[in-house]
């Protein structure tokens, strides 16, 4: 009766899972998705490329610019220039010449001739204590070399790129979450054997103290029990440990306090297998690469560096824009007096210097002589560029081309060594069955019980690896094949 409960106690405590608050897969996905640093990070790129393409969309557009300018000046001074006299002459019909003009009284009486005529003395004042100037400015580009449509395509393309480096960061994180799920799955079980090895010592402990109390086994047995209990009880300090290393790091990626107290729920392995075969029997489809963001960041990569040769060529060619301005000004002033014998000092012009209004449209063409070398410099440059974007996209297919191979060759040897593990399992079981039959009935030793314990306990680590191994394996197959999401 011992004997039977003591093999359904280590058969059942290695499966033991706790129940309260636990994660899925599906689960862990769906956080990481909400919550990840690295996917956050990329969902603000994507922003910044579709503000870029917003910004370079209205290159299409008139550029109108509005400036204005007030000032306050200390300039101001005046001209003087004295008065003076002038020769004065008429006009002689009869000679056709000029002659000197003749003065006469009111009933025509000749007085004499007039020789000279008084110049006023003149003073200029200018005062320039407030100028104010205000413009506004339309500008429309009309032909640029292809520069515009060049900035813009290369736009277009950054925002396509930045959406499938979201989609290759996310394929990376989710990634990192299988492996990190299985790692605590495989930590968590792994705690449950440890402890479950434990229990099978501490009732072999018991057994062996009774036996060794009615001179049935000898002290030696007892010994080395209690030696591999002992080594037990570090295995099990060790194994939580690892399995809370392994909590905070699913908490990281999935975007969690690092001391957050979670638990996961285990796979359904059969639903896992089922998965993984249907993986093996799709291959390495070379037509799968088409759906990997990878394989579409580098046709990207490639039209962009087209795009840079039109633009690079678009600096040397003719650029034609129009334009229009309008503004008003106003400031200064000038005040203009002359000065007579005869009528004083009088006033001639007061005003403000400018106050008006005034417009103004034109053609602006820019066009590229000679640069010694220069465009056709750039030029080849922009298209070497371009020729290592190809060299680079042919390599890069190749790659993930063998990766996916190799993804499906991994697969498939991890399914065999589910099986396998799991047959050793079996086979553990039933030796360490017969192993403490034969120990009870006094055919076999306490080491050799000891051992069949040791590779129970190795065949159980080494099918928890396998399983742990087999969805980091679906998970990496998943993402090489552009299935992961």
């Amino acid at each position: 009766m011992k004997r039977h409960s003591f093999l359904l106690l280590f058969l059942t405590v290695a499966a033991t899972v706790a129940a309260q608050d636990s994660l899925s897969l599906y689960r862990c996905r769906q956080l990481a998705l909400l919550h990840n640093r690295r996917i956050s990070s990329a969902v603000v790129r994507q922003d910044q490329a579709a503000y870029t393409l917003q910004a370079a969309r209205a290159n299409f557009f008139p550029d109108i610019k509005f400036s204005s300018l007030g000032m306050l000046s200390t300039a101001s001074g005046s001209l003087n220039t004295p008065a003076s006299t002038l020769p004065v002459y008429q006009f002689n019909a009869q000679t056709g010449g000029y002659v000197p003009m003749v003065m006469a009284d009111a009933q025509g009486n000749e007085l004499g001739l007039a020789q000279y005529a008084e110049f006023p003395a003149m003073q200029v004042k200018y005062d320039m204590h407030r100028f104010f100037n205000t413009s506004l400015t339309l500008t429309q580009p009309l032909y640029m070399g292809g520069k515009v449509q060049a900035a813009y395509r290369m736009a277009r393309i950054g925002r396509q790129m930045a959406e499938q480096n979201r989609q290759l960061t996310a394929q990376e994180v989710l990634t990192e979450v299988d492996e990190a799920y299985s790692l605590m799955v495989k930590a968590h079980e792994m705690a449950g054997v440890a402890r479950a090895y434990r229990q099978l010592l501490i009732e072999l402990e018991r057994v062996v103290q009774s036996a060794v109390t009615h001179g049935m086994r000898t002290r030696n047995d007892l010994l080395k029990v209690q030696v591999n209990l002992n080594r037990s009880q570090l295995d099990v300090t060790r194994s939580d440990h690892a399995e809370r290393l392994a909590c905070m790091n699913l908490c990281h990626i999935i975007g969690l306090p690092l001391d957050s107290a979670v638990c996961v729920a285990a796979p359904e392995w059969n639903e896992v297998s089922r998965q993984a075969e249907e993986a093996v029997g799709k291959g390495a489809d070379a037509a799968a690469l088409e759906r990997r963001p990878e394989f579409a960041l580098l046709e990207q990569q490639t039209q962009m560096a087209r795009q840079q040769v039109k633009l690079t060529r678009a600096d040397f060619l003719p650029q034609l824009a129009a334009f229009a301005t309008g503004g008003y000004a106003y400031g200064g002033k000038v005040k203009v007096d002359a000065t007579t014998a005869l009528a004083g000092t009088q006033t001639l012009h007061d005003q403000t210097l400018t106050d008006k209004f005034s417009a103004s449209a034109g053609l602006s063409l820019s066009i590229p002589v000679f640069h010694f070398g220069e465009r056709r410099g750039k030029v080849r440059s922009a298209k070497a560029a371009l020729r290592m974007a190809e060299i680079d996209r042919a390599d890069k297919t190749e790659q993930m081309q063998l990766e996916l191979a190799q993804a499906c060759n991994t697969l498939d040897e991890q399914l065999e060594a589910c099986r396998i593990a799991a047959l050793s399992v079996e086979q553990a079981v039933e030796n360490l069955r017969l192993s403490r039959s034969a120990y009870d009935a006094g055919t076999e030793t306490m080491s050799d019980l000891l051992e069949a314990q040791a590779l129970w306990q190795q065949a159980k680590a080494e099918e928890i690896d396998a399983r742990a191994q087999l969805i980091q394996a679906l998970s990496k197959w998943q993402k090489a094949a552009g299935w992961l999401f």
